[in-house]
């Protein structure tokens, strides 16, 4: 009876390290080896970017941000611009950014949506870090909006007026049916 107790609690074991072995987060084979310092990672990106985090969208561990650009050091982000970050086992993904928080991004691609992962040198935009990138790109550029659509005149057909016969007609018609309508008036009045 002991012998089969302690074959339960065995066997109970190690199920229990083979579940934690199982979800054991793919982050952790995650190295960045070789990302070297900020210098390395700004030359390795084709965009640097300050943008605030509109939305997050998850799609198993990859994730999508919706971005709004403010500042642009290298690249050309558009105001409203897109990250993608790849999840999973040895991507080194930037899992959950926070909505509403300013990020330097360091991502690579010529246009939305730019890829960014956590060796690559996307963290939250602190003064220190941002301070570092302008001494390396300088200044960088505000990102405006895009200008408002103009208005365009479109010319209406070079056709001559309605003739008078034409503009008159809905007026006699509503003058024929208010004297039709005192003549019924008066024949159910005598009755």
């Amino acid at each position: 009876m002991i012998r089969a107790v302690r074959l339960a609690a065995a066997l109970l074991l190690a199920c229990l390290g083979l579940v934690v072995t199982v979800q054991a987060p793919a982050a952790a084979d995650c190295t960045c080896k070789g990302s070297g310092t900020l210098a390395k990672q700004v030359q390795r990106a084709d965009a640097v970017f300050i943008g605030t985090v509109d939305n997050v969208e998850v799609a198993g561990n990859d994730h999508t941000y919706d971005v709004t650009a403010s500042r642009a050091y290298q690249g050309s982000p558009e105001r409203s611009t897109q990250v993608f970050s790849a999840g999973g086992k040895n991507a080194c993904g930037l899992g959950e950014l926070a909505v509403g928080t300013s990020y330097l991004f360091l991502g690579t691609g010529t246009e939305a949506p730019f890829e960014a992962d956590s060796c690559g040198g996307t963290s939250v935009a602190n003064p220190t870090k941002v301070a570092k990138v302008e001494r390396i790109l300088g200044e960088g550029t505000s990102v405006e909006p895009p200008p408002p659509p103009t208005a365009e005149r479109t010319l209406v057909e070079d056709s001559p007026p309605a003739g008078f016969a034409r503009a008159a007609a809905p007026g006699a018609a509503i003058a024929i049916l208010g004297l039709l309508g005192l003549v019924v008036v008066r024949r159910l009045a005598r009755h």
